[in-house]
């Protein structure tokens, strides 16, 4: 189970930056708004917030069940490689080779980290 929750946290920190960088776009807001005004008006990156507190709880429970030092990198690096595929597919965003080879031995090294020998 500790592994379910791990990904629902990575997907959920994953949509919770691509909402950020969205919401991003909307800065104009805080300069017609003021801050606290400007956050309310800005849905988009009030929603990335909501995921990442949503993503918080569910790490949390992933670490009850499994160790920090199997959960940490399998988060980061599954994250990563979430984030660089959406803002691919849906941002537009560049991917370079150097990118593909670093995301190839992330997902190397997290197979490595969560196979038992």
């Amino acid at each position: 189970m500790g592994y379910v929750y791990l990904t629902i946290a990575l997907v959920l920190n994953a949509l919770a930056n691509i909402f950020v960088k969205m919401g991003s776009g909307n800065l104009i807001y805080f300069k017609e708004y003021g801050l606290i005004g400007g956050l309310l008006k800005n849905y988009i990156l009030i929603l990335g917030c909501l995921l990442f507190a949503f993503n918080m709880v569910f790490y949390v429970l992933a670490l009850s069940k499994l160790s920090l030092s199997v959960a940490y990198p399998v988060a980061m690096g599954g994250t990563l490689i979430i984030v660089v595929l959406i803002s691919y597919f849906f941002l537009k965003e560049i991917i370079t080779p150097a990118q593909l080879v670093g995301m190839s031995l992330i997902f190397a090294g997290v197979v490595f980290l969560t196979t038992k020998w």
